[in-house]
């Protein structure tokens, strides 16, 4: 079989399995500040991981793996989508006086600050990968290349500042 096929099975009974413990009434909505340190955290290095992983392939390095930039592109993106579909909805409906201090206006300041420097960071990146194409001979296989890039910078700089974040969290699970 296609790995493919093992990639979108794993994703499609990850997800069901989701779907069916929050309606099945098996989910706990609390969300305290170590568990959202975890989940932001697990989702960082796995945007960083595979954003590595991708940058190493385009760039010409043989890891050896047979992952592909095309075949699990999407894998981050579900991790993420699942881990915010979560603390969104513990928000909502979990315990309102524990939800006012798990998501003070300090953790609203360092999400401010984390997602502004990582919008300049990657327009600085994006306009950088830009300029350093080879205009002249330009191809359909070097625009595919260089989305991929873009894509993988994203993916890193946003994986290295969720992990940051997520340092916070860790820091005031410490500190009650």
């Amino acid at each position: 079989m296609d790995i493919n096929f093992y990639v979108w099975l794993i994703s499609t009974l990850g997800v069901t399995a989701f779907a069916w413990a929050i309606l099945s009434g098996r989910v706990n909505w609390e969300v305290t500040h170590l568990k959202r340190f975890i989940l932001v955290f697990v989702s960082g290095l796995f945007q960083i991981l595979f954003a590595g992983f991708l940058l190493l392939e385009l760039s010409g390095a043989d890891i050896g793996w047979y992952i592909t930039s095309n075949n699990v592109m999407f894998a981050p993106g579900i991790f993420v989508f699942l881990a915010s579909g979560y603390l969104t909805a513990s928000y909502y409906l979990g315990d309102r006086q524990k939800n006012n201090a798990l998501y003070d206006e300090y953790t609203a300041l360092r999400y401010y600050k984390t997602a502004a420097l990582g919008y300049a960071i990657n327009g600085v990146g994006i306009f950088v990968l830009f300029s350093i194409q080879d205009w002249s001979n330009w191809s359909f296989e070097l625009a595919n290349n260089m989305i991929y890039q873009i894509a993988a910078f994203a993916w890193l700089i946003f994986g290295i500042l969720l992990v940051w974040f997520s340092v916070g969290d860790y820091r005031e699970s410490k500190s009650g």
